[in-house]
């Protein structure tokens, strides 16, 4: 069971797997106030001002889903276009975790196009990483119906220990790239929660 948190996501992954944009990496102008380590990675736009190792490590991997296509899908409506800034938020802690993993792991998500790591197996590092995505989620979502991230895992069958969680990244069709969980049931079933922000 698939269940994509932000609904802007669905359409803007179908216009994804049609257009151009993820297939190419414009390389940015560095801005004067960033740091010279940045200067040989190509930046998203919504870059912190000053990225940090695991932002820049991301970075060298993933592409951002291009900017054009999240503007076609807002058409104008300012509801979209908030819910667009409100995701924006939320990317650089996505990037962070990725930028978490090791080179094994980058190696083993770039030829399988996923990496599943139990989060009680998870590095001080990386758990870091992934609380900070579901503190910067609660941040950016607070006051809309989008739900606590957090929550939203123990609601779909996530134990408080996390003891039947699996964390990691999927390439959904080899080309849009989800922060995932996998909540194993004590049926068997396996739920899904994910969340589309980049491009392989």
């Amino acid at each position: 069971m698939r269940n994509v948190i932000l609904p802007l996501l669905i359409p803007v992954v179908l216009m994804l797997l049609v257009a151009s944009g993820c297939g190419q990496r414009t390389v940015q102008e560095k801005p004067a106030d960033k740091p010279p380590q940045t200067a040989a990675v190509p930046l998203p736009e919504w870059a912190p001002a000053n990225p940090s190792p695991e932002f820049l490590r991301a970075a060298r991997v993933l592409k951002p889903i291009p900017r054009e296509i999240l503007v076609n899908y807002a058409e104008g409506d300012k509801a979209k276009e908030a819910e667009i800034q409100r995701c924006l938020g939320t990317w650089p802690a996505h990037y962070e975790f990725f930028g978490t993993l090791t080179d094994k792991q980058i190696q083993q998500f770039l030829s399988k196009k996923q990496i599943r790591i139990p989060i009680r197996s998870l590095t001080p590092k990386q758990r870091a990483a992934m609380e900070s995505f579901f503190s910067e989620w609660r941040l950016a979502m607070k006051g809309t119906e989008q739900p606590d991230f957090l929550v939203f895992l123990y609601k779909r069958g996530a134990k408080e220990d996390f003891s039947n969680v699996e964390a990691g990244f999927d390439a959904h069709g080899g080309v849009i790239v989800h922060i995932k969980f996998w909540i194993s049931l004590s049926g068997g079933e396996v739920n899904e929660p994910c969340n589309a922000f980049a491009c392989m």
